[in-house]
């Protein structure tokens, strides 16, 4: 299988598990529940780095969507009842997107200084 459309298909897959996640309760999301900076940084941070490896050329456009991605994920509890905005959690998200941007992109350019 050839590893660009693998990439596609894990970010848009990841990004629609991240927006099932936001709108579904917390009760009904885990069996457990971990810490809330875990819970709003690893995902946003994959989806980072999951996007910049399927869209290697086009970064500008996949840090705008993946940040616009995170900060509205916080900005749907305005409208669903049972969550609770917090601007602590809206950071974190949009941080943790930034970093596994970053990390994408050290991540590729060390990849294609390797095949070259």
């Amino acid at each position: 299988m050839d590893l660009t459309l693998l990439a596609h298909t894990l970010a848009w897959i990841f990004l629609g598990l991240v927006v099932v996640t936001t709108v579904v309760p917390v009760r009904t999301r885990y069996p457990f529940m971990a810490l809330a900076s875990i819970d709003s940084m690893v995902p946003f941070g994959l989806l980072g780095f999951l996007f910049v490896m399927a869209y290697p050329d086009d970064r500008r456009i996949v840090a705008l969507v993946c940040i616009a991605v995170a900060a509205a994920s916080e900005a749907l509890a305005l409208v669903l009842p049972t969550k609770n905005v917090r601007i602590e959690r809206a950071i974190l998200k949009v941080l943790a997107t930034v970093s596994g941007l970053l990390s994408g992109a050290v991540f590729m350019d060390l990849v294609q200084h390797l095949i070259s």
